[in-house]
């Protein structure tokens, strides 16, 4: 405990108290977050008893995307911009995902096709569209599963807190992903087995969608060279479909 005395504080005390008054107190300490974005990592100290806003707005200046432009995400699901850190239950080392494009990238989608506009633009002219080939094709015209998760045209969302289910692999075997962004792994499970796959190993990402139901896609994750390494998945809701690709994006 500090001793009363009679002298009142010098200005550089009274300065130093200011400062130790913004700081974190001990019950809200200091966290190390590391949030992707695309294929750049942040690492942002926070304290813990900030909001997900808060982390936005750190966020903004780092990125350069507006706080409404930011959607943040982590295994446990989306992270609601008024809930603190803390009661999100982040920790020291917790890893989190950022999905939002800067004003000019908007700018940019809006006034000409995206890559994957391109690349299915020219698989219709070349008649190499994934739904042809026989592979997909027989998948495909079983028609979509009776407990298929609803797909939503035209509309882009986070990935959700629970697993992606409902889908068929190309055995047609009932399929799930489940992201595990904590563990830096994506989980794909069938009524059989789980195969657990490190994200950083997924080399690259296809997708198409499915002709006639445009709200589901064809979707192939490579882990190799050559296409026999490709984990395909059927029906999987378009409004997911970004948000897959850019959690791959974000490790490579």
């Amino acid at each position: 405990m500090v001793e009363s005395t009679n002298q009142l504080p010098s200005e550089e005390t009274l300065a130093h108290s200011q400062i130790e008054a913004n700081l974190p107190s001990s019950c809200s300490p200091s966290l190390s977050l590391k949030v992707t974005h695309n294929k750049k990592a942040y690492d942002v100290i926070i304290s813990a008893d900030k909001t997900v806003r808060d982390l936005k707005e750190m966020l903004t200046i780092l990125s350069g995307i507006p706080v409404d432009k930011q959607k943040i995400m982590w295994s446990r699901g989306p992270c609601p911009d008024y809930s603190t850190l803390d009661a999100l239950g982040a920790k020291t080392g917790s890893k989190m995902m950022m999905v939002g494009s800067s004003n000019q990238e908007v700018t940019q989608i809006q006034t000409k096709p995206n890559e994957a506009t391109l690349k299915a633009m020219d698989q219709v002219k070349t008649g190499d569209k994934l739904g042809e080939q026989n592979l997909h094709r027989k998948i495909i015209e079983k028609g979509i599963p009776s407990d298929c998760m609803p797909g939503i045209l035209n509309d882009r969302e986070p990935l959700p807190p629970h697993p992606l289910s409902g889908m068929v692999n190309k055995q047609g075997q009932q399929v799930r992903l489940t992201f595990k962004l904590e563990a830096d792994q994506i989980w794909i499970s069938t009524k059989e087995r789980t195969t657990k796959v490190a994200i950083g190993n997924i080399r690259k990402v296809v997708n198409e969608p499915i002709v006639g139901h445009e709200e589901y896609h064809v979707v192939g994750l490579q882990t190799g060279t050559t296409e026999a390494s490709i984990y395909w998945f059927y029906w999987v809701p378009c409004q997911y479909v970004d948000a897959i690709r850019e959690v791959f994006a974000s490790f490579n």
